[in-house]
C-alpha cells in the first residue's frame, strides 16, 4: 500500500459544486454511501452509545418515579393544608383533640385522617395496602385527589372504594365483598366503588382503600382515633395557629407542616438515590467509553474515509463539518434507541415498588419522563460520538499516516506509558478524594472508569511481548506467536476491542460486588435479627413488624402448645425525628441476643446489652447518632405519644437495613412511652429436641385457624426477609449483568467482523502453508488474549471501585455492608464475557479459516 500523507493545509476545489456548498443532502448522501460500506461498525458504535443512554435513562426514570409519584401523591390529598397535627404512633390520637383542634381561632378548614396498615384478598390474590379514613371536611381542601369526593360520600356508606389498579389487581368488583387482614382479625367488607383517576387522581394508581372515617375506624378496630389532621390556617393567621395548636398539642402529638411527608420520604428514600446516582453514574461512563471505544475500532476506515475527502477536494471546514454531522447523526439516532430501550427497561426490569418504602408510605409508582432526563441522556449520548469522531479530525493537521493498522512503535511505547501515569494519577486522586469526602465516591467511579482504558496499552505491550517471547522459546511455528503478531499488527482496533471488554468487567464487578456486600450485609443483619426466637407469629403485612395485633388468649394457648418452652412479646413501630422516620424496635428483656453483633459499630456488646435489659437506655444507629452529635453514654430525648422521653445511648449500630435508622430499646420502656400493650409479634422459643416444623405445627394447632396471622419458623422468615431485600437490590444485579452481556456481545460482534475482513490475509497465510484448523487455534487464542488482557484490567480496577462503593453505602448510608470479594460474581462476569466471545467468534473464525489461498492473489 503506498503511503498518503494528509498536507498540514487542505486546499479548496473551486470548481466542484458539491464542494462548494455542502448542502443537507449532500451530507445525507455521504452519510448513507457510509452506512452502506460500514453498516456493521456503525451499528457497534451505535449500541455502544444505546447501552449507556439506555442504562441511565431507565435507572433515572424508574428511581424519579418512585418518589415523584409518591410527593405528588401527598400533595393531591393535602390540597391547600399548611398544617398538621399528627401521631406518633399507629395508635393516633383522640378524634376529640382533632375536633378541638379544628374549631381553634384562625382554622379555615380541618380534615380528619385515620391511615392503617393492612391486607386486602380478592378473587384473584392479595395485596398489602393501606386503609384511608376521611371525612367530608377533606374536600374543602380542594386537593385534585379529593374535590370529587364530596359526590361520593353517600355512595361509600358503610363500605370501601377500591383504586381502579388495586381492584385490577385483586379481581374485585363494586358491590361485592372483599375480606380485610388487620390488627390480627379478619374482617369482611362490601365495595361500594371502583374509583379510578377521574375521581381520585394518582390515587387510581395507588395500594390504598378509602372509606368514610366511621367505616374505616371499624374495620381498623380503632373506634374515636384518628393519625391525622389536615389543616388549612386563615390568611395571615398562620403564626396563631401554630402556636394554638403546639399548646394543645402539649408535646403528645407532632405539629408540623403539612408537607413534613415529603421531607421524610426523600430522606427515607436517599440511600436509594445516592445508590442509583453512584451506579447512575458507573453505567453512565461505562456506556459512555464504551461508545467510544466502539467508534474506535472505525478509525481507520474513517481516516481513508477524510483521506477521500482531501483527494475530492472539500477543504478542513468542509471535512469537519461532513464528520461532525456524521458523528451527531449517530449519536442521535442512537441516543433515540438507547432512550426507546431505557423506557423499556424503566417499565420491566426497573419498575418496581421498593418493599421498605412501601412498608412506611402510600407509595406509588406511575412512570413520569422527566424532560430534563431526555435532554441529558441524549447529550451524553452526543458528545459521546462527537468526542469519538475527533481523532481523525485532529490528525488533518498532523504529519501522520492514515494507515489502518500501525504495529507499535517506540512512540507508542512512550505514549502507553504516558497513558499508565495518568491511569495511576486518576486512581490516585480519586482515592484522595474519597478519604477526604466519602460523598465524592460517585465521581470517583467515574474517574476509575476512565482509568481503565488508561492502563490498556501498557497492559497489551507488557502481555503481547511476554507471550510472543514465551511462544518462540517453546515453539518456533507456533499458533500463539502467530496469535500475538497478529494481534499486534493492528494494535489500534485490538486496544479498541480490549478497552470495551475492560470497561464491561469494571462496571460489573464493581456494581455486583456491592451488591453482594449489600446483600450479605442484610442477611447477616436478619439472621441475627430473628435469631431469638425458633417461631414467629406475626400479621401477614408486618414486614418490618411495625403493626400491632390482639393477642387476647393466644399467647396462653401457645404457652401450653407441647413443645413450647417460653413465649414473649416483641414490639416495634415507626416514630419521625425530625425528617428521619425511625424503626423503634422494643426486644424482651430476656432475648438473646438483644443486640446483633454484627451491626455493632461502637460499644460493648455486653454491657450495651445489660444497660437495655435495665431500661432507659437506647442503641442507635450511627447516622442518628453523628446528625445529633451522640456518643456512648450521651444523653437524647425520644419525642413519644406519652411525651418527651430521656434515654442514654448504649450502642451506636448500623442503620439494620432501615435506610433512616434504627432504635433498640426493651419492651418495658415501649409499653411506657408508647402506651401499646400489643404485640407486634410474638417470638416463639421451643424445647429441646423439637424442630422447628414441628413447633410451627403445634403453634398452629394451637391458636387454630387465623388468615390475619402467620406463623413462621425462623428459617422460613429468614427466607422471607432475604427475598424482600434481594428484590429491592434486584436492579443492580440487573444492570451489571445487562452491562456484560452487551459489552461481551459487542466484542464478539466486532471480533467476527474483523475476522472476516482479515480473510485476504488469512488466505496468504494459507499460502504460506498453514493448515485451516491452525489458523482457526490462532484466531481463538488472538480473541481469547484480547479478552484476558480486558478481563485483568476490568477486574483490578472493579475490585478497586466496588471497595469504595461498599465503604461509600456503609458511612454515608449506614447499611451493613463488609467488603468481601464476592468470588462467585467475579466468576460469573468472567466466564460469561468469555464464553460469549468464544461462542461467537468460534463459527466465522472457522469460515474464514477455511478461505483459499487464492484469495491472497485476488486481493
Amino acid at each position: 500500500m503506498s503511503e498518503h500523507r494528509l498536507p498540514t493545509k487542505l486546499p479548496r476545489h473551486p470548481f466542484n459544486p458539491r464542494v462548494a456548498n455542502l448542502r443537507l443532502s449532500v451530507l445525507k448522501d455521504h452519510y448513507r454511501a457510509r452506512l452502506r460500506k460500514h453498516l456493521v461498525a456503525e451499528l457497534l458504535a451505535g449500541a455502544g452509545i444505546a447501552v449507556g443512554v439506555a442504562l441511565v435513562f431507565g435507572v433515572l426514570v424508574a428511581s424519579g418515579s418512585i418518589t415523584g409519584t409518591t410527593a405528588a401523591l401527598i400533595r393531591a390529598v393535602n390540597g391547600s393544608a399548611t398544617l398538621q397535627l399528627a401521631a406518633r404512633s399507629s395508635g393516633g390520637f383522640s378524634e376529640q383533640l382533632a375536633n378541638r383542634a379544628g374549631e381553634l381561632p384562625g382554622v379555615k378548614n380541618a380534615a380528619d385522617v385515620l391511615r392503617e396498615d393492612a391486607t386486602i384478598v380478592g378473587p384473584r390474590g392479595r395485596q398489602s395496602i393501606q386503609m384511608v379514613g376521611v371525612t367530608a371536611n377533606i374536600v374543602a381542601l380542594g386537593g385534585s385527589a379529593t374535590q370529587n369526593l364530596g359526590a361520593g360520600a353517600e355512595l361509600l356508606k358503610g363500605g370501601i372504594g377500591l383504586p381502579s389498579r388495586l381492584a385490577g389487581v385483586i379481581g374485585a368488583q363494586a358491590r361485592q365483598d372483599v375480606t380485610l387482614l388487620t390488627d390480627g382479625e379478619t374482617r369482611h367488607v362490601l365495595v361500594r366503588a371502583i374509583l379510578n383517576s377521574g375521581t381520585i387522581g394518582l390515587v387510581a394508581e395507588s395500594p390504598i382503600v378509602v372509606g368514610l372515617l366511621p367505616t374505616i375506624q371499624t374495620l381498623a378496630n380503632e373506634p374515636g382515633r384518628v393519625t391525622q389532621l389536615l389543616i388549612e390556617p386563615e390568611r395571615g393567621k398562620e403564626a396563631l395557629v401554630l402556636a394554638e395548636l403546639r399548646r394543645l398539642a402539649a408535646g403528645r402529638v407532632e405539629v408540623e407542616p403539612a408537607s413534613h411527608e415529603l421531607g421524610v420520604l426523600n430522606q427515607t428514600a436517599k440511600p436509594l438515590s445516592q445508590s442509583t446516582a453512584l451506579f447512575a453514574a458507573i453505567s453512565a461512563m461505562v456506556g459512555f467509553l464504551l461508545a467510544i471505544n466502539a467508534m474506535l475500532l472505525t478509525l481507520p476506515d474513517r481516516r481513508r474515509f477524510v483521506l477521500g475527502l482531501f483527494r475530492d477536494g472539500f477543504d478542513l471546514t468542509q471535512i469537519i463539518v461532513l464528520m461532525l454531522f456524521q458523528a451527531l447523526a449517530l449519536g442521535l439516532l442512537a441516543s433515540i434507541a438507547g432512550i426507546a430501550f431505557g423506557d423499556i427497561l424503566a417499565h420491566t426490569l426497573f419498575h418496581q415498588t421498593p418493599v421498605y418504602l412501601a412498608a412506611a408510605f402510600p407509595i406509588t409508582i406511575h412512570q413520569s419522563i422527566q424532560l430534563y432526563v431526555v435532554l441529558l441522556a441524549v447529550a451524553g449520548g452526543l458528545l459521546a460520538s462527537v468526542l469519538a469522531s475527533l481523532p481523525p479530525i485532529l490528525e488533518l493537521r498532523k504529519d501522520r499516516q492514515p494507515s489502518s493498522a500501525r504495529r507499535l512503535s517506540p512512540t507508542a511505547r512512550n505514549g502507553a506509558q504516558t497513558l499508565g501515569l495518568i491511569g495511576v494519577a486518576l486512581v490516585v486522586i480519586v482515592t484522595v478524594l474519597v478519604l477526604v469526602e466519602p460523598a465524592l465516591t460517585i465521581l470517583g467511579g467515574v474517574l476509575l472508569a476512565l482509568a481503565v482504558p488508561c492502563f490498556i496499552p501498557m497492559l497489551f505491550q507488557i502481555v503481547t511481548v511476554a507471550v510472543k517471547r514465551w511462544s518462540r522459546y517453546h515453539s518456533r511455528r507456533s499458533m500463539l506467536t502467530l496469535a500475538t503478531v497478529e494481534l499486534r499488527a493492528a494494535a489500534t482496533r485490538s486496544i479498541a476491542l480490549i478497552g470495551v471488554t475492560a470497561l464491561a468487567i469494571y462496571g460489573s464487578v464493581a456494581i455486583q460486588g456491592t451488591r453482594h456486600d449489600l446483600t450479605r450485609g442484610l442477611d447477616q443483619a436478619t439472621i441475627e435479627y430473628l435469631d431469638t426466637a425458633d417461631v414467629w407469629v406475626a400479621p401477614n403485612n408486618n414486614f418490618l413488624t411495625i403493626d400491632g395485633f390482639r393477642a387476647g388468649h393466644l399467647i396462653s394457648a401457645i404457652r401450653q402448645a407441647p413443645g413450647v418452652a417460653e413465649v414473649r412479646t416483641y414490639q416495634g413501630s415507626l416514630l419521625d425525628i425530625g425528617t428521619r422516620r425511625m424503626w423503634i424496635r422494643a426486644r424482651p428483656a430476656n432475648d438473646h441476643p438483644l443486640l446483633q453483633a454484627s451491626q455493632l459499630q461502637e460499644g460493648n456488646l455486653t454491657l450495651a446489652t445489660k444497660q437495655l435489659q435495665h431500661g432507659g437506655w437506647a442503641a442507635v444507629s450511627g447516622g442518628f447518632a453523628s446528625e445529633r452529635h451522640l456518643h456512648i453514654g450521651s444523653p437524647f430525648v425520644l419525642p413519644t405519644p406519652a411525651g418527651a422521653a430521656q434515654f442514654r445511648v448504649a450502642a451506636i449500630t448500623t442503620n439494620i437495613g432501615w435506610s433512616p435508622g434504627a432504635i433498640t430499646i426493651n419492651t418495658s420502656d415501649f409499653q411506657r412511652y408508647w402506651r401499646a400493650s400489643e404485640p407486634t409479634a410474638l417470638e416463639v422459643n421451643l424445647r429441646p429436641g423439637v424442630s422447628q416444623a414441628a413447633g410451627r405445627l403445634a403453634v398452629e394447632h394451637a391458636i387454630g385457624y387465623q388468615p390475619a396471622l402467620r406463623v413462621e419458623t425462623t428459617d422460613e422468615r429468614t427466607a422471607i426477609f432475604e427475598a424482600t431485600a434481594s428484590e429491592g437490590l434486584r436492579s443492580l444485579g440487573q444492570i451489571s449483568t445487562l452491562l456484560l452481556v452487551s459489552a461481551a456481545l459487542a466484542v464478539a460482534a466486532v471480533l467476527s467482523a474483523a475476522i472476516w475482513q482479515r480473510r485476504g490475509r488469512l488466505a496468504s497465510l494459507k499460502a504460506d502453508g498453514f493448515a485451516d484448523f491452525q489458523l482457526w487455534r490462532a484466531l481463538m487464542l488472538e480473541s481469547l488474549m484480547a479478552v484476558a488482557i480486558g478481563c485483568i484490567d476490568g477486574l483490578v480496577l472493579g475490585f478497586y471501585g466496588h471497595a469504595l462503593a461498599s465503604r461509600w453505602l456503609a458511612l454515608t448510608t449506614g447499611f451493613p455492608a463488609p467488603f468481601s470479594l464476592g468470588n462467585v460474581q467475579v466468576l460469573f462476569s468472567l466466564v460469561l464475557v468469555i464464553l460469549i466471545t468464544v461462542l461467537t467468534v468460534a463459527v466465522p473464525g472457522f469460515s474464514a479459516a477455511r478461505v483459499p489461498p487464492r484469495v491472497s492473489f485476488q486481493e
